[in-house]
């Protein structure tokens, strides 16, 4: 009998070597299509995220601006190096009651300019919950009115225009005329509601009147420093008012500072620019920002220009 023979099946080498060219073929071409794509894609999301970083810090500054203190906006730009821009954030702000208005009347509702008074009524209510949730009596609060020139920064914020930071303010709500109690802006009967009324622990003297009659709420100021030798635009916040303006390269003392993004193109000749209508933004009301951001290669810059509402 013949003894079984097994044969073994394989690939030769020729034949390993085909496969590996053929393969080679087939990877190449698939590279040739699919790896540009997905190099642009990767290229469109880094633009993405700039373009967002961007929108971010410019539309934050700018919500600032908007809500800033009337004439309280100071601008210091060095070409070349940055900008610090600062700005007195306003919490809440309400017209109030003269002589003449409908029911008021009398020392407790009436607010006197050019001498002391301790107390006021508001037309209306004032809607903010940081003010109006807040424990009363409260020093974290100041009030300032007739502020025309940014007087508010003189004497480190102790000008009349604005109240000390050791008079503490009430906030209550009062009856505009009617009978009974509710709360503020509710009727209270006779054609009337209730309003606010603000009590402060000391008199002051408003030396001004405001043109619009109006009365803001703030806090603390806001600056927002963009570096190009640190490549980046920091927001400072928490801070006493001072005298002394911030510039690009000097932060205001003692703020907490938080970095708004880190991407400011250092490589660029002039990524933060800052420009007003005069050297006076108090007298203009107009800001124009652009700032240029790079990552990766991909490099963006954003313009966007914001209207200040310095009617006091």
């Amino acid at each position: 009998m013949r003894a079984a023979v097994t044969r073994c099946r394989g690939f030769t080498l020729i034949e390993m070597v085909v496969a590996i060219i053929v393969l080679g073929i087939v990877g190449t071409t698939f590279g040739l299509f699919i790896v540009p794509a997905i190099t642009a894609n990767q290229a469109v999301e880094r633009r993405a995220a700039l373009i967002d970083s961007a929108e971010i810090a410019v539309r934050r500054m700018a919500r600032d601006i908007r809500i800033a203190l009337p004439n309280s906006v100071r601008v210091s730009y060095v070409a070349g190096t940055g900008f610090a821009i600062e700005m007195i954030p306003t919490v809440d702000g309400g017209r109030y009651c003269l002589g003449g208005d409908a029911n008021c009347a009398g020392a407790a509702q009436l607010l006197s300019i050019g001498s002391s008074d301790t107390d006021f009524d508001i037309l209306g209510c004032f809607h903010n919950a940081t003010f109006t949730g807040a424990t009363f009596p409260s020093t974290a609060f100041r009030l300032v009115l007739g502020d025309s020139t940014g007087a508010v920064y003189s004497a480190a914020g102790t000008n009349a225009v604005v109240t000390p930071t050791s008079t503490s303010i009430t906030l209550s709500t009062v009856n505009g005329g009617g009978a009974g109690s509710g709360a503020c802006g509710n009727s209270s009967g006779a054609n009337t509601s209730y309003r606010h009324h603000i009590a402060l622990s000391a008199g002051q003297t408003f030396p001004n009147s405001s043109s619009r009659r109006r009365v803001f709420i703030i806090q603390t100021p806001v600056t927002y420093i963009c570096n190009k030798a640190a490549g980046t635009l920091i927001r400072y916040y928490n801070y006493p008012i001072s005298s002394t303006a911030p510039t690009p390269t000097s932060p205001p003392a003692g703020a907490t500072a938080a970095v708004v993004t880190d991407k400011i193109d250092a490589t660029n000749a002039n990524p933060c620019v800052v420009t007003t209508l005069t050297p006076d933004v108090q007298a203009q009301g107009y800001v124009k920002l652009s700032l240029v951001v790079a990552n990766a290669g991909e490099t963006v810059q954003l313009n966007h220009e914001t209207q200040l509402d310095n009617s006091q």
